[in-house]
């Protein structure tokens, strides 16, 4: 069980690696609202296939009930995710998912009356200096291109959050999470058809694909990304509760920083000094906050 799950810890983890580092290509090419929908519609094909396997069990009504909150959160985490992916670089805002840990805590400390130790409180504060840190300009003011990415993770973290219960109800991984994404292509929906652009866009997709290897290539990396995400998603859950989660938990604090990482090599992402320092504060306080 052990090998098992840190296998899927590492699959996960790399899984993800692979779909954020694709994202801002995705993002910048197709744009805010085709990438959210497109993104959302294919993960539904790996998270389907995983419920088939692992099966469906029993889940309550309030299981069903926070799986479609939580999906209304997962969607508008993709929004912001690729908002910011589109002006910002990668570094920068796949880095911001370090806040992801200190969210959690956040939650468990004003939500559900838990404690949290001196450890972690210092977590806490040197994720929150190093997020500053990294939305600084040179000029030392705030970059506000930066907010929606924040705001992806705020999202994410609720996400993460509420799902957890639908889990915990179903007694299964793959379920609330296939319930909480059906949920999040109409949500995406109706955040593409808001722009007319948007909808042009899409509808003159598959003509463009037939013409231009650029189309078809954005829409091959899009269907990876989504594929990965999602796959990520379902395997990770194979570490929930077990002996192992500590260990997952770590590599997710890991993998923000490798794809800010690969930004560097492949987008060729430059940051200030002051951000730079501020991605390495951030390693460290997510590091304190899932391992310690």
């Amino acid at each position: 069980m052990i090998l098992l799950g840190t296998t899927a810890a590492i699959l996960a983890m790399v899984l993800w690696t692979i779909s954020g580092t694709i994202n801002k290509k995705v993002a910048t090419g197709l744009g805010t609202h085709v990438s959210a929908f497109l993104y959302v519609l294919v993960s539904l094909i790996p998270v389907l296939i995983a419920t088939m396997i692992i099966g469906t069990y029993s889940i309550s009504s309030f299981g069903i009930e926070t799986a479609v909150v939580a999906g209304v959160f997962l969607a508008v985490g993709f929004i912001f995710g690729f908002k910011a992916l589109s002006t910002e670089n990668l570094s920068s805002v796949s880095a911001l998912q370090e806040i992801m840990p200190a969210l959690l805590l956040l939650f468990g400390l004003f939500i559900l009356a838990e404690r949290i130790n001196q450890v972690q409180f210092a977590g806490i504060i040197i994720i929150a200096l190093g997020t500053l840190m990294t939305i600084t300009t040179e000029k030392l003011e705030i970059n506000k291109r930066m907010i929606p990415a924040i705001l992806a993770v705020v999202s994410w973290s609720i996400y993460w959050m509420i799902i957890s219960y639908s889990v915990i109800s179903a007694k299964t991984f793959a379920l609330p999470i296939l319930i909480s994404r059906v949920i999040s292509l109409p949500v995406t929906l109706i955040y593409l058809l808001s722009d007319r652009d948007a909808v042009s866009s899409l509808a003159s997709l598959p003509s463009r694909i037939r013409t231009n290897r650029t189309a078809a290539v954005l829409l091959i990396l899009v269907s990876i990304a989504s594929f990965a995400d999602a796959s990520g998603d379902t395997i990770f859950g194979i570490t929930s509760g077990s002996s192992v989660f500590a260990i997952g938990a770590a590599l997710i604090a890991l993998q923000p920083m490798v794809v800010s990482f690969l930004a560097f090599v492949i987008y060729k992402d430059k940051l200030t000094r002051l951000q730079l320092i501020g991605l390495l504060v951030m390693l460290v306080g997510a590091l304190i906050l899932s391992v310690l």
